[in-house]
């Protein structure tokens, strides 16, 4: 016998354009309802890998994974085909009920939740009112309706968590253009898709034409590697060599939720690859969201994505270099042992530790700032300075500037000019002092490098760059070179990766971007 998922369907209304559709315009009389089917094949995003060998993967088992499934029905106008509503009250229209059915994901006492592939070719038993049937169906995995109806209008303007692990990743429709360039978000159904049989009748899955909703994940996915997790990129004056250690990576401009329905525009030209693929049900290019990013910030102490690790993230495309999801790469700067390197620099020349630094800037000073008594003058020390990190919002943040130290504050400062001493008080000094040249300081070694995450345009086209559901980006380190951008204070959370213009920064990367398939980029940033 076979196998099949039997949903109890309730009263189906809609128009068909058939030889059925008269009836369904008419007044409908209780009982005046007959038993339908269709088979339905929710094929997971790996679908057609034999013939683009290489392009695809297929994922883990808990990327594959469904713990809910919903389908979805709609006329032909997107509006709700109500599938449960009262049968002995609403007999002649429909509405108040609900356009979406609960997929019973456990068959002959078996749970079958495991990945997709588990709800291959199953039967939807349909009882539906003669002559009217469903235009469009839709399935999600993953995701909780709110409400009991949604019009197709409101799923395409809904926004969803990704999902994860633990709940599953959410997963909808795969979103395409069609030969006609129209958006095919709902796969259009039609008579040919429905059998008819007899009450207590077995489906016959081959007298009808199966339903195949292709799906695809909300999420895309980042995975981290490097050729190695510590890269020579040169000598500090002492003539040790340098080494830029990784210790970790950060998504920065990223989104934690995409919008439910895949978002596309079929006039798009000019793209910078051919981004539809209708033959495959696929589209490799979306809208993303406009509001502010979930997360734009990053926190160097954060070392959970460290090599070989990935992070999930929503779809971002918004082409401007300020808005384009980046990932951070954190590293610090050591010697050939491993030990942490302090690396300063101010007005071009390097110094190896904050103290060096102090000296040199308070030697500047002397001159003309000093501590006594009123007869006595002692020229500034570097004891007497403290560097301060600025703040994350302001500008060239990686900068660090000079205040007085606990020590200097408890001093009596002159400031010599025109040849007097003239007395200046510590809050008076500290506005000049902040106005002195600032400078660049890894602290204890920590630095950061940046790129953005390359997509499949070619350069210098709108799909260069970007981040786009259902696909895997392959963020491969294969050399650095240069100190990076300097951190002082770890604790900060940082919120503009900058390139300081007198640093060198470069990072050598190579990306692979699958969706769940792949494409190779090497490039230098």
């Amino acid at each position: 016998m076979r196998k099949f998922l039997a949903l109890a369907l309730a009263a189906f209304a809609f128009a068909a354009c058939s030889e059925k559709g008269e009836e369904g315009t008419q007044g409908l009389q209780k009982g005046e309802l007959e038993q339908s089917y269709l088979t339905i094949t929710l094929a997971a995003d790996n679908m057609g890998t034999r013939a683009h060998e290489g392009e695809y993967e297929e994922g883990t088992d808990a990327e594959r994974a469904v713990k809910s499934a919903y389908v979805f029905f709609f006329d032909e106008n997107g509006n709700a085909f109500d599938v449960s509503f009262d049968q002995a009250t609403n007999t002649t229209t429909h509405g108040g009920g609900s356009n979406y059915l609960k997929v019973n994901l456990e068959k002959d006492g078996s749970d079958m939740s495991n990945t997709i592939s588990d709800i291959h070719k199953e039967v939807l038993i349909i009882n539906n009112y003669r002559g009217e049937y469903p235009a469009k169906i839709l399935a999600i995995l993953n995701w909780t309706p709110e409400k009991s109806s949604y019009k197709l209008s409101e799923l395409q303007a809904k926004v969803t968590e990704l999902g994860n692990d633990t709940k599953g990743f959410v997963m909808s429709n795969s979103v395409y253009a069609n030969s006609k360039n129209q958006v095919v978000d709902a796969v259009p159904l039609t008579i040919a898709n429905i059998g008819d049989m007899k009450p207590n009748e077995e489906p016959d899955p081959d007298k009808v034409e199966p339903v195949t909703i292709h799906v695809e994940r909300v999420a895309a996915k980042v995975i981290y590697s490097a050729d190695k997790e510590k890269f020579a990129i040169g000598k500090n004056v002492n003539n040790t060599e340098i080494y830029a250690q990784i210790k970790g990576f950060e998504l920065y401009n990223d989104y934690e939720e995409s919008w439910l329905l895949k978002r596309i525009d079929p006039t798009w030209t000019n793209i910078g690859f051919s981004w539809n693929d209708a033959d495959w049900f696929r589209s490799f290019w979306a809208k993303s969201l406009g509001k502010d990013f979930t997360d734009n910030t990053f926190d160097w102490d954060n070392d959970n994505s460290v090599l070989n690790s990935m992070d999930y993230l929503g779809e971002n495309t918004r082409p401007e270099v300020e808005n384009r999801t980046k990932v951070i790469v954190k590293a610090q700067l050591v010697d050939v042992d491993g030990n942490p390197i302090e690396i300063t620099n101010w007005y071009g020349k390097e110094y190896v530790g904050e103290n060096n630094l102090k000296v040199v800037v308070a030697n500047t000073l002397q001159g003309l700032y000093f501590w006594g008594d009123g007869y006595t003058f002692t020229g500034a020390a570097h004891d007497d300075l403290q560097c301060i990190a600025r703040q994350p919002e302001d500008e060239n943040a990686y900068e660090v500037y000079f205040q007085l130290s606990n020590n200097g504050s408890q001093k009596s400062w002159y400031k010599y000019e025109n040849g007097n001493y003239n007395p200046i008080d510590v809050d008076d000094l500290n506005a000049e002092l902040a106005q002195v040249q600032p400078a660049l300081v890894y602290k204890n070694g920590m630095t950061y490098y940046w790129l953005d995450i390359k997509h499949l345009g070619n350069e210098d086209t709108t799909a260069e760059y970007g981040v786009v559901r259902n696909h895997v980006y392959k963020v491969n380190i294969s050399d650095i070179k240069g100190f990076g951008t300097p951190i002082y204070d770890s604790e900060e959370d940082f919120i503009v990766p900058d390139k300081p213009e007198d640093v060198v920064s470069y990072v050598y990367a190579q990306i692979n971007i699958l969706s769940w398939r792949i494409v190779e980029n090497n490039y230098e940033i």
